[in-house]
């Protein structure tokens, strides 16, 4: 089977997780941060999930599951459904139904009946993030190797090419109302990369003069392909 892995885009979308147990909440913890309105459905619920609960950070919906018939509360604005129960024909039943309501969908114990694999991700700092995957084949080793990948990585990647990212994405926002071809934004941003003086100033911390010279030169750029 091919693997794409993909960075989904989850900003304000409805997130349905059934089943409140260990994968349950290795789930929620994985999306929170993704901006998402995320919903548990179980019997129990551990102390974690109760605490974000309590802190309106999730919702979670007390109610033992025997099938699939509690979707019939969702509608098609449903955009992930991942079934984490211990039961396995449940938990197709779950995706199967979560499907015909237009959702993408995963099942814990079911990767071949499922819309995508959980990757094994290494994230350094909340700016980068690098994905290892066995797709599905073996979580346990996808994690193994990301163990091994993340010593290297963390020693590879700098400090500056973690401020080099903020940047882009500051001066790539800035470029978009200024720069009205893509090519030419694109050859802007790469030149950020080889100014010297804007690089030395993200050497030594000085991430609101970076920014302000960004701007200098991105003026200079719209005057120059006028």
């Amino acid at each position: 089977m091919s693997l794409l892995i993909i960075d989904l885009n989850l900003y304000h979308k409805k997130v349905l997780i059934i089943g409140g147990g260990v994968e349950g909440g290795r789930k929620v913890r994985g999306l929170l941060g993704q901006n998402c309105y995320i919903t548990v459905i179980g019997d129990h619920f551990d102390a974690y999930l109760t605490e974000l609960a309590s802190k309106g950070q999730i919702q979670t919906i007390k109610a033992k599951v025997d099938d699939a018939t509690i979707l019939g509360n969702y509608d098609d604005s449903l955009f992930l459904l991942l079934a984490c129960t211990d039961d396995r024909s449940l938990n197709r039943k779950l995706v199967e139904k979560g499907r015909s309501l237009g959702a993408f969908v995963y099942s814990v114990d079911d990767p071949s009946h499922s819309d995508f694999s959980y990757a094994s991700i290494i994230n350094i700092e909340g700016v980068m993030q690098v994905a290892i995957s066995t797709s599905g084949k073996s979580p346990i080793m996808a994690r193994q190797v990301r163990i091994k990948a993340e010593r290297v990585l963390k020693r590879v990647i700098k400090k500056t090419d973690i401020e080099n990212t903020k940047l882009q994405e500051f001066a790539r926002n800035a470029a978009k109302s200024r720069i009205e071809s893509v090519e030419d934004r694109k050859k802007f941003l790469y030149s950020l990369i080889n100014d010297k003086y804007i690089q030395s100033l993200l050497k030594e911390d000085k991430i609101e003069d970076a920014k302000s010279s960004t701007i200098h030169l991105l003026e200079q750029w719209r005057k120059q392909i006028k």
